[in-house]
């Protein structure tokens, strides 16, 4: 064992989350190591959907063009379908049930413009990993090491050590001020002792990623997932569902895609290839499509949350801190945006160690979150299957034939086909909160951590469905395009890297000048970004938006975070702005204890 190497920060784990934190953190120019007890990145796709806060947040790191570049065409993600097969050799195979828009397509379109100044990204994690990598490795800021497994953690009063065994055999220690976990909870949360609550083992399910030229025969290249639903495999979840995966060609063909089905009491105990072909081809209706399989993967639905996020100077981001069922796309988001919370108090704390409070804010403001998503994911999946089946007529212990009788209702005339069309278009609409959770999705929001809450007079916003932008404290700051003297941009990109933005109009100099008066360790922190409503000043509104999505009168403030949120705000110019800043700031630098909640609404 060779002495040991001494970091600020270590990140432990190469996925997406820790190599997005890796990037975050040499963006501040905050020196660290990352350890990925993997070779390489993943080569099963598991994420897809990078919703708008995501992207801004890859946006803000300078990863922008090369999303875009590798991501599926925008034409090619803004619908969803139900099938009972691509094809068949009965008249009910091959036929469309439902079909309908989601992510920010068709009629979404310009309410997710309105928003943000990101799109909805469809870009699978096989193809995200690599470049995330590549821009985690080109950092002088960064040490990457894959083949790098941590085996101790020891979480000293003022340090944390930990022992990496590396691929070449040779093993050491390594001394960090802080350490972030991002490693799917598969070693640091069990070394810490840090346990998960929640439903585990709900589903057995199967994935496979396989080539094939399917283009002849998709009803509709504009889906990004085609569900299916046949009787003979007991409805939607043993039915499967398919979506793809890229690369794409310029005219938006797939190479490749992903196929995944729950399994059923009488399927083999694990699919081979072969298995796993032949449930393709007949969930499909393709006997004879020909089909490359890459890899097949064996996963248990679950959604759990640990039961703290922070041991010392130990975090837990991503999947180390929850692990969230697909269904609404929200867990490898979710991750990334903790890594987005903790990554500018981390280094808020090795600057200024008067500031270190600021960390009691990270379990604070993201564990709500995350008990809130993986409540969400579960009612989706269990609606899922359960809303559309059931419209159907179907359930997973309905006979074969009674299941096709109980479809070929629906696409009857009369009286009793018009009831089943419009059980299913009811149906559609209750999955908005898988397929339109626009408010899910951007609308999330701290009660209380860094910021200073407005009491119970404050206006709550938690629709799941519709986004409704506030400058309410603990809410994101709202979008709109603003010109500014380097060229078009947005108001999400007023706090510069790891800093706050003082947001002002009128008597912006009164701000200012309180603001350049403050002997405080936050204060050294904020910038005034001065934001007029009209052509007048040097940074406006393009749009004729802000004066109302401020929410405060000219002479008021927005104090935004470096992670976009908004800490504090003032209605208008206080009679002393200073003594008014002053104590928004202690607030924030020590935020209050609160309770931390259970996990028990992750089951709802």
């Amino acid at each position: 064992m060779t002495g040991i190497d001494q970091y600020p920060v270590v990140v432990v784990g190469g996925g997406p989350v820790g190599l997005t934190t890796s990037i975050l953190l040499s963006r501040l120019g905050v020196r660290h190591a990352v350890f990925e007890r993997h070779p390489g990145t993943s080569v099963h796709p598991k994420a897809v959907g990078l919703n708008q806060r995501t992207i801004e947040i890859l946006r803000s790191a300078g990863l922008a063009k090369d999303i875009d570049a590798a991501a599926a065409p925008p034409r090619t993600v803004g619908r969803t379908a139900w099938y009972t097969s691509f094809a068949g050799s009965t008249p009910l195979h091959g036929r469309r049930i439902a079909v309908r828009d989601a992510w920010g397509g068709g009629v979404y379109a310009d309410e997710y413009a309105q928003a943000s100044p990101s799109r909805y990204t469809v870009l699978p994690q096989i193809r995200l990993e690599p470049i995330l990598r590549a821009h985690a490795e080109s950092s002088p800021s960064a040490d990457v090491a894959f083949g790098a497994c941590v085996t101790e953690v020891t979480a000293g009063r003022d340090d944390v050590t930990v022992t990496v065994e590396h691929a070449d055999g040779t093993t050491r220690r390594v001394r960090a001020g802080y350490l972030v976990a991002a490693d799917g909870g598969r070693t640091v949360a069990d070394l810490l002792g840090i346990g998960m609550i929640g439903p585990t083992n709900l589903v057995d399910m199967v994935s496979a990623h396989f080539g094939a030229d399917l283009g002849p025969y998709l009803p509709d290249d504009g889906c990004l997932i085609n569900w299916f639903v046949n009787p003979d495999f007991g409805g939607s979840i043993g039915s499967g569902y398919l979506y793809h995966l890229g690369p794409w060609s310029p005219e938006g063909a797939s190479e490749e895609w992903v196929f995944a089905c729950g399994f059923h009491a009488d399927d083999p105990e694990r699919f081979d290839e072969e298995g796993m072909r032949g449930r393709i081809t007949r969930s499909l209706g393709l006997p004879d499509l020909e089909i490359s399989m890459h890899s097949i993967s064996h996963w248990y639905l679950q959604a759990v949350v640990a039961e703290r996020f922070r041991e010392g100077r130990c975090f837990l981001v991503g999947d180390a801190a929850h692990r969230i069922p697909p269904w609404g796309a929200l867990g490898l988001n979710t991750g990334i945006q903790d890594a987005h919370n903790l990554v500018w108090k981390i280094a808020a704390a090795l600057r200024d160690p008067s500031l270190s409070g600021l960390l009691d804010s990270y379990e604070t403001e993201r564990r709500p979150v995350a008990l809130a998503v993986a409540g969400t994911s579960l009612h989706n999946f269990q609606s899922h299957g359960g809303v559309v089946d059931v419209a159907l007529g179907l359930s997973p212990d309905t006979p074969p034939a009674e299941g096709w009788a109980a479809l070929e209702t629906l696409w009857s005339d009369g009286p009793e086909g018009d009831a089943k069309r419009a059980a299913v278009a009811g149906a559609m609409r209750l999955l908005d909160k898988e397929f339109h959770a626009h408010g899910a999705e951007n609308g999330f929001a701290y009660q209380a951590g860094a910021l200073v809450p407005e009491g119970e007079g404050a206006p709550v916003h938690e629709d799941m469905l519709v986004y409704r932008p506030t400058s309410t404290p603990g809410h994101h700051v709202p979008h709109t395009w603003l010109a500014t003297p380097a060229g078009r941009a947005s108001t999400l990109d007023l706090a510069a890297p790891g800093r706050f933005a003082l947001v002002v109009d009128e008597h912006a100099d009164a701000w200012r000048t309180a603001l350049a008066g403050l002997d405080h360790p936050l204060a050294r922190l904020v910038d005034v970004a001065e934001v007029g409503t009209g052509p007048g000043k040097a940074c406006h509104d393009t749009e004729g938006r802000w004066e109302r999505l401020r929410e405060v009168g000219g002479d008021g403030a927005l104090l935004v975070r470096p992670d976009t949120i908004v800490a504090w705000r003032h209605a208008g110019l206080p009679r002393d702005p200073g003594a008014a800043l002053r104590e928004a700031l202690d607030a924030i630098t020590e935020p209050a204890a609160v309770p931390v909640p259970s996990g028990e609404s992750a089951t709802a």
